[in-house]
């Protein structure tokens, strides 16, 4: 076994020890789980969390990783992104808005939203998609909602929610549906469907017509226990108490309703009925950068107008735990722990406490990143070493990266692509291409 010590600065030293058999990693360092911190390790074996615990019986021939002044946390869990419109640019929309129709039918918008249709029609999804990907996996997300089903090329990168990536779960274990909820046709089999993931009420709680929107849920059938409502700004008291008697999740981004709206949904009203809450960055027209920034946008929002209802100790479970369970995945991810997958981020310590920690990290602070056990992003000299001439130089903010994008195993669709040839074509087609690292 071959130690090295890498030439990374102290605040993030890391030794690698180089096994014999690349299926099996061991991390040793600061493990956050749910509800404590542990000194501790992490035991992969394949794609699996084959042990969470001080001391684990350590598997002959493992890659150990000995992590210093950093924490290991479970994978990001997005629980709320439109993936393909995020190689687009910010949008300044030219007045705030009632409800999500009007600013969707102004004409400022479907300018600003032309070049998605048009590299749609060019054949050029999957390079949308995965671009997408990158921005968020570069920021420590493992999983992701909000790309639809169907799409043929994304078993290469992080997971898409909705194709649960190499989970097993059976198709329409979730279903999403962002339009007009008066729209929806058909019912949903329960047995099948886990999660449904519903757009709505996304306007001013002064707007009758957009809290109107939850009754049609309940009268079409769509309002249980396994509903997933994204946004709900325009939810007060009742809709809330409804949603926590019968288990319903809510999902917030709060800088996109920020900027469309003036005004967010009214989390401590629903953490006071015991909703459980995910965050979500949206998109990026009207969004956060990433899950950093969102993660600061709702704990300043938390103190200027919710009095700190959310607790220091629920960020870390709105990015993980809460939206698994939200979008019923669970049994698989969310957490670190045995038999769960192997999907985990590591981060520069910026504070003693995790919580605080997550709230002052920023891109270049993201060490590793890991899906199914495949390490896919991270610091230069530590990919370098483990998965040498696989992966791309990237530079984020003065640190240097690489990111595992190519991938020669996986029969989809391009997915022998880099990411240098994915910037080439968007950039030849869109030149006002959104930046990875912004």
């Amino acid at each position: 076994m071959f130690v090295l010590l890498l030439a990374i600065p102290s605040w993030a030293a890391m030794t690698v020890a180089v096994g014999t058999d690349p299926s099996k990693q061991i991390l040793k360092g600061k493990i956050v789980t749910p509800d404590q911190i542990l000194d501790g390790e992490v035991v992969i074996e394949g794609e699996t969390i084959t042990c969470v615990a001080v001391d684990c019986d350590d598997p002959a021939g493992a890659t150990v990783f000995t992590i210093t002044n950093a924490y290991i946390f479970p994978g990001f869990i997005d629980a709320h992104n439109h993936v393909a419109y995020n190689f687009l640019p910010k949008w300044t929309p030219p007045k705030l808005y009632q409800r999500r129709a009007q600013w969707q039918a102004t004409q400022s918008y479907k300018v600003f939203k032309k070049p998605y249709d048009e590299l749609k029609e060019k054949g050029l999804t999957c390079e949308i998609i995965k671009y997408g990907e990158i921005k968020a996996l570069i920021s420590g997300v493992t999983t992701i909602q909000g790309t639809s089903p169907g799409s043929s090329c994304i078993r290469v990168l992080i997971r898409n929610a909705e194709n649960q990536n190499k989970l097993g779960l059976k198709s329409l274990h979730i279903r999403t549906y962002i339009l007009d909820i008066s729209s929806f046709k058909g019912g949903i089999d329960w047995n099948v469907t886990k999660s449904f993931v519903v757009h709505l009420a996304e306007g001013l709680d002064t707007d009758d017509r957009s809290r109107n929107e939850f009754n049609i849920l309940k009268q079409k059938g769509l309002f249980t226990g396994q509903t997933a409502i994204i946004h709900g700004t325009a939810f007060r008291e009742a809709e809330f108490k409804e949603m926590a008697q019968v288990g319903a999740k809510l999902i917030w981004s709060p800088q996109s309703n920020l900027v469309l709206y003036g005004k967010t949904t009214n989390i401590r009203l629903a953490l006071q009925q015991g909703v459980l809450v995910s965050l979500g960055v949206d998109w990026n027209p009207s969004g956060s950068d990433n899950i950093f920034d969102e993660l600061r946008v709702a704990a300043q929002v938390n103190d200027s107008q919710f009095d700190n209802a959310i607790a220091d100790s629920d960020w870390i479970k709105m990015i993980t735990v809460n939206p698994s369970k939200a979008l019923a995945l669970d049994s698989e991810i969310g957490k670190l722990a045995q038999g769960l997958k192997a999907d985990i981020t590591v981060l520069q310590s910026k504070n003693s406490d995790p919580h605080q920690s997550l709230l002052n990290t920023h891109l270049q602070d993201v060490q590793m990143v890991w899906v199914g056990g495949n390490l896919l992003y991270g610091n230069k000299a530590v990919l370098e070493k483990v998965k040498p001439a696989q992966c791309e130089a990237l530079t984020v903010h003065g640190s240097e990266k690489r990111v595992c994008v190519k991938d020669t195993k996986e029969n989809v669709p391009k997915a022998t692509q880099t990411l240098a040839e994915i910037q080439a074509i968007l950039q030849a087609n869109d030149s006002n291409l959104a930046p990875l690292t912004p």
